[in-house]
């Protein structure tokens, strides 16, 4: 990178983390300003509505000693018997419920060569009820172990899928590199910083029990500054891009999080608050926060590719047309964004679609009433993610289209 382009980046990068803090204060101000308005509900903890749902049901993790627990590969040796549910079982007549006895070798260390009989509840015809297993089968075996160390008791936690997985991330990797070259090997560096960021990063902070959204926004920024020079280079197409990048994201945050409040959904299926109000860790999780943090995570990757398409066809159209102006080319920019537009929000929304497609299927095979559907808090939380991120990716078309006619054409003039 010349100097131009460095002491171009230092006040960019400056600006940026002031938008960061400037968006820090104006979330609080807006949380503080609803409730100051009645809107208890903003700072009235889930656990306090769901406790009651769960009192029956639930007992709270320190009434359970401590386990310890291990878990295993293991492979099915054979079926020692067979037996169908009594028919008197509800679940038994709908879903062809067998218990199976199992032998089964355990091949992970310390306890490999080990040989185990266990028993093995499985369906016929439905596997989310237990995979029915046959000789040669591996499986993820789950052990209870004494003061000694010893397996106690073994019980099939599940098959072992991680194979195919192995292999896709192969063909992906390959697909990458051959296709892409360098660029490609900058995409790898980007999924994988991603995934570092979050896993070791936000969710990490999140358990502690720091703001979710927040942590969101720090992530976002850093992968949007630190993966798009890897892919693009670091110069003033790059700088355009990231600008524009996070401005989208941060509209699609704020959106998210003024729809949601205003609905007072969760965002959170029902079944996982159950589990995420009874983490063990003494920490309030802000669970509509998460649902939140989850917006801003989800967009990125459109918005990335939104504001680098719309950039790079930018920095082409200066390379071709040296006499181009700042309003035809910020035009052009945006007669690209334009063509972008559509088909990254079209990816965006079906994605989110995609994801909430058995639910959608459950509620059109019940006849769900357009009442109830349109108030869902599953339904309103999908279509406050969907709406919120293509709204943040319209927008930073133009925010990217005019930061890049500047910088691109101050480059051409200097």
């Amino acid at each position: 990178m010349d100097k131009k382009n460095n002491r171009l980046f230092k006040p960019a990068i400056f600006a940026l983390i002031f938008m960061l803090f400037f968006t820090m204060f104006n979330f609080s101000s807006l949380t503080s300003a609803w409730a100051e308005n009645g809107e208890e509900f903003l700072d009235a903890p889930l656990d306090e509505y769901y406790s009651d749902v769960y009192a029956e049901d639930l007992l709270p993790f320190e009434d359970f000693g401590p386990i310890n627990e291990v878990f295993l590969k293991g492979k099915v040796i054979s079926i020692i018997d067979e037996t169908p549910l009594s028919a008197d079982f509800f679940d038994a007549r709908i879903h062809d419920l067998m218990r199976q006895q199992l032998q089964v070798e355990i091949t992970d260390k310390p306890y490999q060569g080990q040989r185990k009989i266990v028993e093995h509840t499985a369906s016929m015809t439905n596997p989310y009820q237990g995979v029915y297993l046959v000789p040669g089968d591996k499986v993820v075996i789950y052990g209870v172990l004494d003061q000694n160390n010893e397996l106690q008791e073994i019980y099939i936690q599940d098959l072992v899928r991680e194979r195919p997985i192995f292999l896709l991330a192969f063909l992906f990797v390959a697909t990458l590199l051959v296709l892409g070259g360098l660029k490609g090997l900058g995409a790898i560096f980007t999924v994988i910083l991603t995934g570092l960021l979050i896993w070791f990063g936000l969710l990490p902070a999140v358990l502690k029990g720091y703001n979710p959204l927040l942590g969101a926004i720090i992530v976002c920024m850093l992968v949007s500054i630190l993966s798009t020079p890897m892919i693009a280079g670091f110069n003033r197409k790059s700088l355009s891009a990231v600008i524009g990048t996070i401005s989208g994201v941060f509209i699609a945050g704020i959106l998210a999080y003024y729809a949601g409040f205003q609905s007072r959904i969760v965002g959170i299926e029902f079944d996982y608050i159950n589990l995420l109000l009874n983490i063990p860790n003494e920490v309030h999780l802000d669970l509509r926060g998460v649902f939140f943090a989850g917006v801003l995570i989800g967009s990125l990757g459109a918005v990335m590719d939104t504001g680098m398409s719309v950039a790079s066809s930018m920095r082409e159209i200066v390379a071709a047309h040296p006499k181009i102006t700042f309003k035809e080319l910020w035009k052009a920019g945006m007669n690209v964004g334009k063509d972008v537009m559509g088909m990254m929000s079209s990816t965006l929304i079906l994605a989110y679609a995609g994801s909430a497609l058995p639910l959608l299927l459950l509620m059109v095979a019940y006849e769900t009433p357009a009442l109830k559907l349109l108030n869902s808090d599953l339904i309103v939380s999908e279509i406050i993610r969907s709406l919120a991120g293509s709204i943040g990716l319209c927008l930073s078309i133009p925010i990217t289209a005019l930061v890049a006619s500047y910088l691109l054409l101050k480059t051409k003039k200097s």
